[in-house]
């Protein structure tokens, strides 16, 4: 069967093709994620003040179906390279940008969706940079769109970063039972030593109604602004395109929130998003007045037994980037990183750099690793 590509620019052809988007990606392992699906990339496009536009290639069989697409947004882009302490500019101008870590398809389609949407963007000399922020390593479309030698891979990470995940369980008892003892019994106990610190009428709550959304970013917005992240990425929770958003996700059985609240007063939260047989733990933090309690990896331990009850047989993703409380409830764990795909020209020129300087800086935390090692292994000699 012949398979044909074109491009949505606009957010007027992306609300044409919604619903026929929609059903691939909500097909079972189709999507890596929420940021895939053509709701979020109307939000992420309508959202911003920046010049964002849709840049979507679709792949249709012979008789016309979507078979599945590559959904990528056209973005005025800055790539920089951390050099002793300076942000060091490498490119500036248009780039393509990837949301999720691939193409959105069937398993069964995959391969000839990457291959037909691959031809397409490497053969579009107006693409000059792709950009995958998230990609597990190795990333199929990446090699695929550099296969043909119009297009190189550039790894942008220094170094490898870890996804964690749990694997499908068929409860959260099973879940438990793979544990050992100590680290079962730990987690539990944790629980209600939190709830007793907290007092009141602490307790998780679940927010997954579309009339819920409302109240829950209300909730959302005053306990953000009391957390660490908010002045890392200050985030409007209330802002009516983000509500909007939400409630069609919560109508759709897409997006899942928990709040601790006592009294009324939100004290933590595990915001996520359900999508493709994967339950995304999209961002969690607590209010600074109560971090010595534990809330917080309180609240996610909640969260998960509850999600697996809930969802027998499906996954959860914590998302790329290491944490503690990632390693102590993840039964898998596989190397992601940062990538660029770039065509190579004047302009992309400065993507050479991130090569040598991945090279030395890999280099001198092997050294740091060994020194560490070595320290340590000195002390426990000392010590006996």
């Amino acid at each position: 069967m012949n398979y044909v590509s074109s491009t949505l620019h606009t957010l007027e052809a992306l609300a044409a093709l919604r619903d026929e988007l929609a059903h691939v990606a909500e097909q079972h392992a189709a999507s890596s994620g929420i940021v895939q699906h053509p709701d979020w990339l109307a939000y992420e496009v309508s959202s911003r003040r920046d010049g964002t536009r849709p840049h979507v290639v679709v792949v249709r069989d012979g008789t016309g179906r979507v078979a599945g697409y590559v959904p990528l947004l056209s973005i005025d882009h800055t790539a920089r390279l951390d050099l002793a302490g300076r942000r060091v500019s490498v490119y500036r101008g248009a780039a393509l940008r990837l949301l999720g870590g691939g193409v959105v398809a069937s398993e069964a389609e995959r391969a000839t969706v990457e291959l037909v949407a691959a031809r397409q963007l490497a053969g579009d000399p107006d693409v000059r940079v792709l950009r995958i922020q998230e990609a597990d390593l190795p990333n199929r479309f990446a090699a695929i769109l550099s296969a043909g030698g119009a297009m190189r891979v550039v790894p942008a990470h220094l170094l490898d970063q870890v996804h964690w995940s749990i694997d499908p369980q068929a409860s959260s008892a099973s879940w438990l039972d793979a544990m050992d003892k100590k680290k079962r019994t730990d987690l539990t106990q944790r629980v209600g030593r939190a709830y007793r610190k907290l007092g009141g009428d602490a307790a998780l709550h679940t927010f997954d109604r579309a009339e819920d959304m409302p109240r829950y970013c209300s909730l959302m917005n005053v306990l953000y602004a009391r957390t660490w992240h908010h002045d890392d990425l200050p985030t409007d929770w209330e802002a009516p395109e983000r509500v909007a958003l939400f409630q069609r996700l919560a109508a759709a059985g897409q997006l899942i929130g928990h709040l601790v609240l006592r009294d009324g007063r939100p004290l933590a939260y595990v915001h996520g998003y359900r999508v493709a047989g994967t339950y995304l733990v999209d961002d969690l933090g607590y209010d600074d007045e109560v971090a010595k309690v534990g809330i917080g990896s309180v609240a996610v331990f909640q969260a998960v037994r509850a999600l697996l009850d809930r969802y027998p047989g499906e996954r959860i993703s914590f998302g790329y980037g290491d944490n503690q409380y990632k390693r102590l409830l993840s039964t898998r764990s596989e190397p992601c990183g940062s990538l660029y795909v770039v065509r190579p020209t004047r302009s992309t020129a400065g993507f050479r750099v991130y090569g040598p300087v991945r090279w030395l800086y890999r280099g001198l935390h092997r050294v740091r690793a060994d020194l560490r090692a070595r320290r340590a292994g000195d002390v426990t000699s000392a010590s006996s």
